[in-house]
Order: C-alpha cells, then structure tokens, then sequence
C-alpha cells in the first residue's frame, strides 16, 4: 500500500521537526556485566516474546544503524562491544549523538556514501516506511552489508486486525509521514526483489498501536468514556502490568502491528 498524495522528498522535511518523537533524546539502556540470572532472563523474555530491536546471536562486529535519531540504540549495542556508526536524517538529532561522542552523518539513505568499512549488521528500526524509494534503499543497504551479514529492522504491519477495525483511525498509518504500508507478504517480496532473503520474523510485544488508535477514535466520534479509558490504559501507573501482558498477548497473537524481521543477502552466483 501507498501513501497518495504524498510530500515531495524536497517537502517531507516539514513533517520531522526537532521535536518529532523518535528524535528526541531516549534514555541509555546501561548493559550490566553478563550474570547466569541475566543470561536465563534475557533467554525467558525471548522465549515470552517480550525483547524488542533483537539481533542474531553472533560476535559483535561492525554495526550501521539507518535512522539512528539521538544514539540511544548505538550507545546501547556498543557498550555490548560492537563498533557502530550511524546515518540519521534529522541535523539535530544526528547532532545530539555526535554529542554523545558517536560517528553518526547527517542525511538521508537515500543521498548517504558507503560506510568505510561493511557492516556485519545493518539495523533499520521503523525506516522503511518513511522511505520514497523504498527498493533502491534496501538495493544500497545490500551493497554496505557483509555477505554473510545481516539487515535487522521493523516496520508498521498493515495485515493486523487493529488496522481493519479502526480504519482511517489506525495508529500505524501515521500519515503523511508513511510513505509505504507493508504487510508479511509484501514485504517478504520487496525484499526477494531487492536481494535479501527473509529468515526470521516477530511481531513486537507492544499495545501502543493499538490504544492510541483507540484514543484517536474515541476522541473523533466524543466517546468520552472510552476517551478515558484509552488514556488510563495508555498513562496510568496503575496500568502498567496490564499493558505488559496486553502486549505480550497482542505479540504472540501477531497482531500487535509492529513487526520485525532479520534478512541476509542472497548468495551471488558463481562465474565460471
């Protein structure tokens, strides 16, 4: 699905200002020193679903993160050790994680140089949506990955239940600045005829889609006391474990509509 009309490249700026959310300055996760009781969590919350922007389990290496926003994410990956830089559209949040003393160039994928140095993983959280050209951006992230390298990423999921049942009020739209709405199928496709092979796919253990498409349609039709509800259930202290497990459910089920996914490059075939 696409977005029409749409902005221009020229114009889409105008819908990322400085303080558009994923721009601003996220907390740093602290990695705490590896323990067996962390190591039988982190493997519990995988196996709940509960992890989020997870990566194969291999040795850290070099990372390139397409949209890396203020740093969080590469502050993060590399206190666990890997050598990260990053391509972030946003001057000022790009500005804040070179601030935080990280390699981060400002633009766009589109108009971005090759790294110095391929990646063995390329992270590319809730990217491409945003993107015009989708395909020739994932054609350029295969040529800056390793060949036994891997493209982690996530996207909106435009086959989710929430998006028929709210309709224009869908969260995951998020409009003008979606650009593409991907579905399992069609992205599995796009990928296919971008060089990548999809090898692994979960859907994120996240209510957030769908309350705020709840809170948007309560507030359009003044349903006052779903208005409230739908706020309580998104800000409330009280509701916290309710939406850890509303989460968890909507993950397991796939049908939170946020879904990640690993890719590898097809092998190139030999010459003779």
């Amino acid at each position: 699905m696409r977005t029409d009309p749409r902005p221009t490249a020229d114009a889409i700026g105008a819908y990322y200002p400085d303080d558009y959310g994923p721009y601003m300055t996220a907390p740093v996760i602290k990695v705490k020193p590896s323990t067996w009781h962390r190591r039988f969590k982190a493997r519990w919350n995988r196996w709940l679903g509960k992890d989020v922007r997870r990566i194969p389990d291999i040795a850290p290496g070099r990372m390139l993160e397409v949209g890396s926003a203020g740093g969080a994410y590469l502050l993060e990956m590399q206190a666990k050790g890997w050598t990260v830089e990053g391509i972030e559209f946003s001057p000022a949040a790009a500005q804040k994680a070179r601030e935080r003393g990280l390699n981060v160039r400002t633009g766009s994928l589109e108009t971005a140089t090759p790294p110095q140095e391929k990646a063995d993983v390329i992270a590319a959280w809730m990217v491409l949506e945003h993107l015009h050209e989708p395909l020739a951006g994932l054609r350029k992230m295969h040529e800056w990955v390793r060949p036994d390298g891997y493209l982690v990423a996530a996207v909106p999921d435009a086959s989710a239940l929430e998006r028929r049942v709210f309709g224009e009020y869908w969260y995951g739209w998020h409009l003008p600045a979606h650009l593409y709405h991907y579905t399992p199928d069609s992205l599995r496709r796009l990928l296919d005829k971008a060089g990548w092979t999809l090898c692994a796919m979960h859907w994120q253990p996240n209510p957030m889609n769908l309350l705020n498409s709840l809170e948007w349609q309560a507030e359009a039709h003044g349903r006052q006391r779903l208005l409230r509800l739908a706020r309580w259930l998104k800000h409330s202290p009280k509701a916290g474990k309710l939406r850890r497990w509303l989460g968890w459910l909507l993950g397991i089920t796939r049908q939170s509509g946020r879904m990640e996914f690993w890719a590898r490059p097809k092998p190139q075939p030999r010459t003779a």
